[in-house]
């Protein structure tokens, strides 16, 4: 995927407003037709906005089964947790009891009903890229994933990527954990997350993302942490000043389809779907990763401080908050970090 195609792509979605609303596939039966010959509408529902680069997968998936179904089935797209009123944790709720049919979201929404997958909120868990591909995408992490997911009501059709999470904020430039003491940081009602910014001197408030914005730009909170594509879509670069990039943790996204959905499909449907969902899940890996140089240019464009931090440095955080580990130990089990690479010795 060329820098130019990914461009064309956003500047789309940019121009185009949400898909019609449909009807769900409650009422649909095993063939994927309905009395009246009419296409089944399905909803498919993600977290962040229409410019986002999780779009690309939405838009993707939907093309795909569409295609691959002559039309049969069509996929209406809803942004911003538009379904559950703006609410993360509802949005979850409804994918898992099939009041969505889709669903495109962060993997750290699903800790509260599986508490092994907290594995992947480590930090420095993974160091890069080709750290993640080799534990997640090829490895046996993003297996032992769907393991742990698929029970829980859904059926996990492709693994994709909100990328790594920097720090910002708009008092002072972070190389050091005594760089943070004190500075209140919105962090997602993640507790591993609560636990690491507390280990390292923040005081960190847990908030929707929905918030974030308005709650950075009056002051409320003097940081937040993600990675570059929300940071960007959400304009959060505009009250920010200072962003450090440390890859003290990945976000991976989790494409799914409810099971009721899933047990609903002929064994033809489901090989449509699951291609479809392959396809539109790298695609999204693909464009996360091709972003992230243009976002990280933008937000310095826009007069942000963008900070490096040396191995060095790194270490110094990385030994801080250590003991996260030893916390999470009980919960995640021996097996879930060790399908990730990591032992305790």
């Amino acid at each position: 995927m060329k820098k130019r195609w990914l461009a064309g792509i956003l500047s789309a979605l940019m121009a185009m407003g949400m898909t019609g609303c449909g009807g769900g596939a409650a009422d649909n039966n095993a063939t994927g037709g309905n009395e009246s010959g009419k296409a089944i509408e399905l909803k498919m529902s993600y977290t962040t906005s229409e410019t986002s680069v999780w779009r690309v997968a939405c838009e993707e998936f939907a093309r795909l089964v569409e295609e691959g179904t002559n039309g049969r089935y069509k996929v209406s797209i809803y942004a911003n947790e538009q379904l559950a009123g703006g609410a993360m944790d509802q949005g979850t709720q409804m994918i898992l009891d099939g009041t969505v049919d889709l669903d495109l979201r962060s993997i750290t929404n699903y800790t509260n009903y599986e508490p092994k997958l907290y594995v992947i909120t480590m930090p420095w868990i993974f160091s890069n890229n080709d750290d993640v591909d080799a534990k997640l995408f090829n490895g046996d992490g993003g297996q032992m994933i769907k393991d742990l997911i698929d029970p829980l009501g859904v059926k996990v059709l492709g693994l994709g990527e909100n990328g790594f999470r920097s720090v910002t904020n708009s008092k002072k430039e972070i190389k050091t954990p005594e760089d943070m003491v004190g500075l209140k940081f919105r962090v997602p009602a993640i507790s591993s997350w609560v636990d690491t910014f507390r280990l390292m001197g923040a005081d960190p408030t847990v908030m929707t993302f929905s918030e974030v914005f308005t709650a950075l730009q009056q002051g409320t909170i003097d940081g937040q942490e993600n990675p570059t594509d929300p940071i960007v879509s959400s304009k959060i670069y505009e009250v920010q000043s200072y962003l450090t990039r440390w890859n003290y943790a990945y976000d991976c996204l989790i494409l799914s389809c409810s099971d009721k959905l899933w047990n609903s499909l002929s064994d033809e449907d489901k090989a449509i779907f699951q291609d479809a969902a392959n396809k539109a899940a790298a695609a999204e890996v693909q464009a996360s990763r091709e972003a992230d140089a243009a976002n990280f240019k933008l937000m310095e464009e826009n007069g942000m401080t963008i900070t490096d931090l040396t191995e060095d440095e790194m270490n110094v955080f990385k030994e801080k908050v250590a003991s996260v580990y030893d916390s999470y130990r009980e919960q995640v089990t021996d097996e879930v970090f060790a399908a990730f690479g990591y032992t305790f010795e």
